[in-house]
């Protein structure tokens, strides 16, 4: 496993996903918690960043400042579908709930068939869970790749014991590089924590973009550093040099 570099707080920028890599993975999503001085630290690797530190998730805005309060950071929400350049700024939508709402109703009938399946509406992206039924992967991912048939405006993308769609033309790769492209961000070198499928476009940018792209866990992936687990990332970032 090749450890990542340490990091010069003058020059790079930071991006860290949260499930999986800030905190461990949960059966109940909204069971996740990050001890307090953890987010003490995030702030303080922020400010010695000059602002330039995002958290790029999954999950919406809304409940990323709710895991992190009382602090808010830079963040891409819903895999860049929601963005806030600034912690005090406005949360920008790329999307309206509305268009989605197609998919709600063809994922009904499975969910009230499968009631061990968990539907966690995001607004601009639906996710089915089956970690606590793992019996019924396919029968989640069945039901989600055909309730969006025909939807060329949709993508459909595996995870970590879920299945997720949401619009196309949108994932954490092209959040990451619309951040770099302008204050407080441009003109760093990026650097990527991610341990989900869904990292993978992120990790991916950040390579060709000649940053640090580092891959928590054992999956296959194309970043070039590891981290084992959520436990060894928060060592790393305590001694990463920011």
């Amino acid at each position: 496993m090749k450890r990542p570099p340490a990091i010069d707080p003058r020059t790079h920028a930071l991006f860290l996903d949260f499930d999986g890599t800030l905190v461990d993975l949960v059966d109940d999503p909204d069971d996740v918690a990050l001890a307090a001085g953890r987010v003490a630290r995030l702030q303080e690797m922020s400010e010695r960043l000059s602002g330039a530190l995002a958290i790029v998730s999954g999950r919406r805005i809304a409940d990323l400042d709710r895991f992190l309060a009382p602090l808010a950071f830079a963040a891409a929400g819903v895999h860049g579908l929601e963005r806030r350049r600034r912690p005090d700024g406005e949360t920008e939508f790329l999307l309206q709930p509305e268009a989605l709402d197609p998919v709600r109703d063809a994922l009904a009938p499975t969910l009230e068939a499968n009631q061990r399946l968990r539907l966690e509406d995001k607004g601009t992206a639906l996710v089915l869970h089956y970690r606590t039924a793992p019996d019924l992967a396919a029968a989640a991912k069945s039901a989600m790749r055909h309730a969006v048939e025909g939807r060329d405006d949709l993508v459909v993308m595996d995870g970590d014991s879920i299945v997720e769609v949401h619009p196309a033309g949108m994932d954490k790769g092209r959040a990451l590089a619309d951040f770099l492209s302008a204050p407080p961000f441009e003109g760093r070198v990026p650097v990527y924590l991610g341990d989900d499928t869904t990292d993978e476009f992120a990790l991916k940018t950040v390579s060709e973009q000649g940053g640090v792209a580092i891959k928590v866990g054992s999956k296959e992936s194309v970043a070039e550093y590891r981290l084992a687990d959520v436990a060894d990332v928060h060592h790393w970032l305590d001694v990463c040099g920011i």
